[in-house]
């Protein structure tokens, strides 16, 4: 049995450099983001703009089902670069409405702890990503959602050295509970 601690956030705000951090600090698996995965792979399809809900019920299969396969070899600790709740999220963005399907597979699964990343860092365009614009309106749908699923959650604000040092002392606390 290992504690799961989820990271999510608004695009470019840091959730894939606080999972490998963590990761490393725990001496643990992270699990990638599988939707990053997902939507790379896309780009070079003619379908590119244009987003289904299918694909984000597969997304949040193929992310739950590559966690419970690290799961088995964490060190005490599963640290998830995103999570089947964050699909959903992602849907919304994308597709411009809820999913049922997608937040069903999400109700099925327990984390000991989000963290979420705040949107007080410089957007960085990498080449794939387009929400820039939309950053607050992501992070106070994350805040909305997590409070209204009775979620445990923490954001992480400041620098990454002032966002590591407290997901340290939040994990901390978890991993001794």
């Amino acid at each position: 049995f290992v504690k799961r601690i989820c990271i999510v956030g608004a695009e470019s705000t840091g959730t894939t450099t606080m999972a490998k951090a963590l990761a490393k600090h725990y001496q643990t698996n992270w699990v990638p983001e599988y939707g990053r995965e997902s939507s790379e792979a896309k780009m070079y399809r003619q379908d590119a703009d244009k987003w289904q809900t299918n694909e984000f019920i597969e997304i949040a299969k193929e992310q739950c089902r590559r966690e419970d396969l690290f799961a088995r070899t964490a060190n005490k600790v599963l640290i998830c670069d995103t999570d089947a709740f964050a699909t959903g999220i992602w849907h919304e963005r994308y597709v411009g409405s809820r999913s049922k399907e997608v937040e069903a597979i999400s109700k099925n699964r327990k984390y000991d702890l989000y963290l979420l990343t705040d949107i007080d860092i410089p957007f960085t365009q990498d080449g794939t990503r387009d929400g820039e614009h939309i950053r607050e309106w992501m992070h106070n749908v994350f805040i909305e959602r997590l409070t209204e699923e009775n979620k445990k959650f923490e954001i992480l604000s400041g620098n990454h050295e002032k966002r590591l040092a407290k997901a340290i002392n939040l994990v901390d606390s978890i991993i001794q509970n």
